[in-house]
């Protein structure tokens, strides 16, 4: 009677197996940390492209609802737009109270870049004593190169131009001061490295409600050749300086 031998596997096979098993794995697990490295890269990309184009929005928006309104801080009258050192002033209207708060349809806007972010702080009360709180809002981290320019008669990084003489208003009248806006207003900044270059026109014929004192009423803004010029100019966002 024959008996059938017993064949198991040797050493060197079973070493070359675990090697084989080794070698899958860590290719396995590196493609699989490259999915997780694109898809964090990603994110963190559509962050910031998110991020961009809602700072672009609001800007376009305050820019848009831009009024010839000069405004107190506290015994001083400061011009309807101003900018200095690349850090701009406006008022705007178009704020809504659905909750019928009583607040105000104007705001003061100002943008300024403080440590690479760019800030947008918005006060309640256009005129003012100059010790109201702002709302604060970080926009972008991480901004470079950031410039203001207006664009009219020419170009300039300061706005007014020309200084108007301005007065102290009487109860229920706006301020008398710089009330001239510019055609339009173009930013140049770069995010993470990347340029960009907006060009905002502004209107400057809206109607102005009066606040002061309580006062109702409108007043219109200045220069309905400015207005269609401006009209002429796009807003749309651009890259790499185009």
């Amino acid at each position: 009677m024959s008996s059938k031998s017993q064949h198991g596997f040797t050493l060197i096979e079973l070493m070359v197996a675990v090697a084989i098993f080794a070698v899958l794995t860590l290719l396995g697990w590196q493609v699989f940390n490259n999915l997780i490295q694109v898809r964090e890269r990603t994110s963190v990309k559509a962050e910031q492209l998110g991020a961009v184009q809602e700072t672009y929005e609001q800007l376009s928006r305050d820019f848009s609802q831009a009024l010839a309104r000069p405004v107190m801080i506290g015994s001083t009258a400061e011009a309807a737009f101003y900018l200095s050192n690349n850090e701009f002033h406006l008022t705007r209207t178009g704020v809504i109270d659905p909750l019928q708060l009583g607040v105000a349809p104007m705001e003061r806007v100002q943008y300024l870049l403080q440590q690479g972010k760019l800030i947008r702080q918005s006060f309640a009360q256009v005129d003012q004593s100059g010790n109201l709180v702002p709302n604060k809002t970080v926009l972008l981290s991480n901004v470079g190169d950031w410039q203001v320019t207006t664009l009219d008669k020419s170009t300039s990084t300061t706005w007014p131009v020309d200084n108007t003489p301005t007065t102290t208003p009487t109860t229920g009248q706006i301020p008398t001061g710089n009330s001239t806006l510019p055609m339009a207003v173009q930013i140049s900044l770069t995010v993470n490295d990347q340029p960009l270059r907006w060009l905002f026109p502004m209107i400057t014929n809206l109607p102005q409600p009066l606040t002061v004192g309580g006062t109702s009423g409108t007043n219109t803004g200045s220069s309905s050749a400015v207005v269609s010029a401006a009209s002429t100019v796009t807003s749309t966002p651009t890259q790499d300086g185009h």
